[in-house]
């Protein structure tokens, strides 16, 4: 009887195509054009166990501008970066409305823009890494690059989840804008 060989290096998968964890774990839901804004898309990745990942969708006009710029936690009043929870059932986190603004980007020129939630829920945190990171944002939006942590019920993850694009439809609506403004 002939020994079969066996070379290990067969058992190691193609790296290039490895999902990224949020995309094997999260489903991304997209907001276009936020309160009426050219371009101020908003991605959030949804898990099954509510929490929310908020994020700036590749369409958002921050990605096309190259300046220097910084990430502010400070919204008005309330400092995002104060916001504490505690135990199993994350008490005591700020309750967010879809505009409640969760971050700045303040560019070196002296320009900024808001960051909104796009959603009803409770912060569970912010990404503090952005702040001695900031080009995580527009290196990684999807990934390391996220901006808060939002954990909402049940009821209001899967409606605002069926409100939302999903991601072929974001693909589909970007096209037609693209052709809208090419006739």
């Amino acid at each position: 009887m002939e020994e079969e060989k066996y070379d290990i290096l067969d058992s190691i998968p193609d790296l290039d195509n490895l999902k990224s964890f949020t995309d094997r774990y999260f489903s991304k839901r997209y907001i276009i054009d936020f309160n009426q804004i050219k371009n101020n898309d908003i991605m959030i990745m949804f898990h099954s166990n509510r929490i929310a990942l908020l994020s700036l969708a590749p369409s958002h006009f921050f990605f096309k501008k190259q300046e220097e710029y910084k990430i502010n936690f400070s919204a008005g009043k309330i400092d995002r970066l104060n916001n504490a929870v505690k135990g199993k059932s994350k008490k005591g986190g700020q309750y967010l409305v879809p505009n409640s603004v969760i971050c700045k980007v303040e560019y070196a020129d002296g320009t900024s823009f808001d960051i909104p939630c796009g959603m009803k829920g409770t912060l569970i945190e912010v990404n503090e890494e952005l702040i001695e990171h900031p080009e995580l944002l527009k290196d990684m939006p999807d990934a390391d690059g996220f901006i808060a942590v939002i954990l909402s019920s049940i009821a209001i993850s899967e409606a605002t989840k069926n409100e939302l694009l999903t991601h072929e439809e974001y693909l589909e609506a970007l096209k037609s804008c693209e052709s809208s403004h090419v006739e």
